[in-house]
């Protein structure tokens, strides 16, 4: 069982070194406090991009892997096998001044910005998650 919980936690936190806004800037606690709409609905903007840029999408887990899975070319995962999370964290803070809208009204024209992020970074999060668990486990 705690092997389980710890394995979930160490998923769970390179993920989150993928997303721009974990890395986002002090004063706004990451997005957090800056409100948005997002598609009409009230939320933040950390919200957006852990769940609102892909919720929209309306996809399940298994559609969501396997188009993400279909579109790694094996250059890039080579490219991505990176195991050091200060790397992930650089390019994570690189992305994050992008993402930050100047408006509050956010909606398709967000999503449609972004959404090549969102997806770029969830497959160098899965390829990344693997290569630290094999450099771990061996």
């Amino acid at each position: 069982e705690d092997k389980a919980f710890y394995l979930k936690l160490l998923v769970h936190f390179i993920g989150d070194l993928h997303q721009p806004m974990h890395i986002g800037r002090k004063e706004d606690k990451g997005g957090n406090t800056i409100q948005v709409q997002w598609f009409g609905r009230g939320t933040n903007l950390h919200r957006v991009w852990d769940s609102g840029l892909i919720d929209q999408q309306k996809l399940s887990y298994s559609e969501w892997t396997d188009i993400l899975n279909r579109k790694i070319s094996e250059k890039q995962a080579n490219q991505w096998k990176e195991i050091d999370p200060k790397v992930w964290i650089a390019e994570s803070a690189k992305i994050r001044a992008l993402v930050y809208p100047d408006q509050d009204k956010l909606s398709w024209e967000y999503q449609y910005q972004n959404l090549p992020t969102v997806k770029q970074r969830l497959q160098m999060a899965g390829v990344r998650i693997a290569a630290y668990l094999n450099a771990a486990l061996q």
